[in-house]
């Protein structure tokens, strides 16, 4: 990592989208676009693995405590800990700030029983927004969209037509996407087809 002369971070090596170019579908009913979607480039990403004896030294160090059940995630600002499992849970975080986490997480933590690993390279994450998010999604994943059900910090981990994928809901119509870097592109090019009937954009 380096500095550009206006002081903004520069963050070096190809993302997992670097191949996809800017694109547009209009509505083809006239209407505001259903689907806007871009790739979180160079977004950190740890695996912790460790149960609840570990989240004192989680709170310390990222902001905010392990998810309170099942299928939730937990926020402090820019940093998402998502519930994977009883004792599985992904950091997201600033760009940069994953080695600086991992250390401090490796110094606080006490207990043998953990691991931290860096998966930001094997990761990807998309965001997606707009009033037919849901809709789109829901032609290739089986689980109830529906915001009474998947409601604002829920997160779970399904499939997305033929990948694997962690859906976040941020809000009603605005989610966090990951799934694997190498699926990436397969992913891409199903929510552009699955977006057309509604008008999607996709920015890089």
């Amino acid at each position: 990592m380096a500095n550009s002369p206006k002081n903004k971070s520069m963050f070096f090596g190809q993302t997992a989208l670097a191949d996809k170019p800017t694109s547009k579908s209009i509505n083809p009913n006239g209407g505001i676009l259903g689907l806007i979607f871009r790739e979180i480039e160079h977004l950190g990403k740890l695996n912790i693995r460790g149960d609840q004896s570990i989240n004192a030294a989680v709170k310390v160090a990222i902001g905010c405590n392990f998810p309170s059940s099942e299928n939730q995630f937990q926020s402090a600002g820019e940093r998402h800990v998502i519930w994977l499992s009883p004792d599985e849970h992904l950091l997201l975080c600033e760009a940069g700030k994953e080695k600086i986490l991992q250390d401090d997480l490796t110094r606080m933590i006490k207990t043998e029983n953990f691991a931290i690993t860096d998966v930001s390279d094997s990761l990807c994450a998309l965001s997606l927004s707009g009033p037919a998010v849901r809709d789109v999604l829901a032609k290739g994943c089986s689980l109830d969209l529906h915001p009474s059900k998947f409601f604002s910090g829920a997160c779970a981990q399904s499939l997305l037509s033929h990948a694997a994928v962690t859906l976040m809901a941020l809000s009603n119509d605005k989610f966090i996407l990951i799934c694997r870097t190498s699926f990436a592109p397969y992913v891409h090019d199903w929510l552009v087809d699955a977006s057309l009937e509604y008008g999607y954009q996709f920015a890089v």
